[in-house]
């Protein structure tokens, strides 16, 4: 809740503030921050637990948010705007519930199976309640999101870019963590370190992005974005247990680069769609858009490595006794701690774990990169070059 009240607010102060044409150098810097946090947080904590306690992480982050609330309040200008304010209860109760069904439904579905009546009850609850979500906004007169937002191709492309690059971005991370922890056998501060390189390029690409899109376009650059990205999980996915460490890098660099590069095209197309009045709503659907996608991607792609994990169990599975089957095909952390109290066919057990989450892995990383090119296509193929202000002025500021 605290997360989903700050983000938001930070681009629509970047927008509210900044002279129209500093705005695409701002977005590219905010989308930078964002990205450098991240990656910079995974650092501190992989230490903290390893050289301290795993609250520690907590308390670290105690003393950060109130340290960075103070400089806030201090220094970050003033931009309500009571008067395009409103909230929307229902359409807010719907959203909620329709997305957690989903997300609930993609999950226990490799787990329990697709036809299984608490998979199917998610996926159909999911599904219904957001259509009703749809036709609720249409009706309200004060929408929580004004779906005809959509019609725009800026809007819609801009939406999409920022969805797929989270999607692929948050899910990527959660699968990563396991390769590296139980494959390569890292300890929680060498598994940060060693995603370290996807900040080489990405503060670069996302300075340059901005200017990239005004000369060749938003929809070729943040295409062209997705694209790195996707060569990056490519090959992620042929990863190995022996694959040196070197090509893990370099690959990283490469989607730290699609990153960058992707990122401020879609806020871009967002934010420049909508008129000045509406910039919260731009603002509010870019996060949206990119903590939906996260929650899909690492429900999807790691259903995905799930699926690819216990296939891959089952194909070897002459390899391990029969009564230790169940308990390694439910995970690898479970796999390997039966490997522990298997006596004389532990080995046995491990190998079979380390190759069903490198084909699980592999497994995840080509479903990342079959929504990154189908993603890039639609980007390239749909945002516009122009701002559609003088169109959506007359549809929806009203």
């Amino acid at each position: 809740m605290g997360a989903a009240l700050i983000f938001p607010g930070t681009l629509a102060t970047l927008t509210a503030t900044m002279p129209r044409d500093k705005r695409g150098l701002a977005i590219g810097l905010w989308t930078a921050s964002a990205a450098l946090g991240g990656t910079i947080g995974m650092v501190i904590a992989g230490g903290l637990v390893e050289f301290f306690w795993f609250g520690s992480v907590f308390v670290f982050l105690a003393i950060a948010g109130v340290v960075t609330g103070v400089m806030t309040f201090a220094f970050v200008p003033e931009t309500s705007d009571p008067g395009h304010a409103h909230v929307d209860p229902i359409g807010s109760l719907l959203s909620v519930i329709g997305v957690a069904a989903l997300v609930v439904g993609v999950i226990e579905g490799p787990l329990r199976g697709w036809s299984d009546p608490v998979t199917v009850m998610g996926l159909g609850i999911g599904i219904a309640l957001l259509a009703i979500f749809a036709w609720w906004e249409l009706r309200v007169p004060t929408p929580l999101l004004d779906v005809r937002l959509f019609r725009s191709p800026g809007f819609s492309a801009g939406s999409l870019l920022v969805f797929a690059q989270f999607f692929v971005v948050f899910g990527y991370f959660f699968v990563a963590a396991q390769y590296l922890g139980f494959v390569r056998e890292y300890s929680p501060f060498q598994i940060a370190a060693a995603l370290l390189p996807v900040g080489v390029l990405l503060p670069v690409m996302s300075m340059r992005a901005p200017a990239w899109s005004a000369r060749w376009g938003r929809g070729k650059v943040g295409a062209a974005g997705l694209v790195l990205m996707a060569i990056a999980t490519g090959v992620f996915a042929l990863m190995g247990q022996a694959t040196p460490y070197v090509i893990f890098a370099l690959a990283l660099v490469i989607f730290g680069a699609g990153m960058g590069l992707s990122g401020p095209p879609g806020t871009e197309a967002i934010v420049e769609t909508l008129p000045a009045a509406k910039q919260r709503v731009a603002s509010a659907m870019n996060d949206v858009s990119r903590e939906l996608g996260g929650a899909v991607g690492i429900a999807i792609i790691g259903s995905a490595l799930t699926v690819g994990y216990r296939s891959s169990v089952d194909h070897q599975s002459s390899a391990i006794d029969p009564a230790l089957l169940e308990a390694t095909r439910n995970s690898a952390a479970t796999g390997l701690a039966t490997a522990e109290q298997a006596g004389a066919s532990a080995p046995a057990v491990v190998e079979v774990v380390r190759q069903a989450l490198v084909d699980g892995f592999a497994s995840a990383m080509a479903v990342a990169t079959a929504l990154l090119l189908v993603a890039a296509v639609i980007v390239a193929l749909r945002t516009p070059n122009a701002p559609e202000e003088s169109v959506l002025d007359n549809e929806v500021s009203s």
